[in-house]
């Protein structure tokens, strides 16, 4: 699975979000994961653990500036 700011995460600039869109279903086959719920919390999963690191560099970023 793909791992939050790991070698080739994502990065969406444009039509780069449909390239992941297809590289994800490419992982859900090749884990055999094909149940539409079970993709769904994949996708949240990867999602929060990125945006919780992007948070956390936001809050310390804030505190150098201060």
């Amino acid at each position: 699975m793909l791992v939050p700011r790991g070698y080739s995460s994502p990065y969406f600039k444009g039509k780069e979000v449909i390239e992941f869109l297809k590289t994800l279903n490419r992982y859900f086959k090749d884990y055999s994961i094909n149940d539409d719920k079970e993709k769904k919390e994949r996708i949240v999963e990867y999602v929060v653990k990125r945006f919780r690191k992007d948070i956390k560099r936001l809050l310390e970023y804030r505190d150098l500036t201060s």
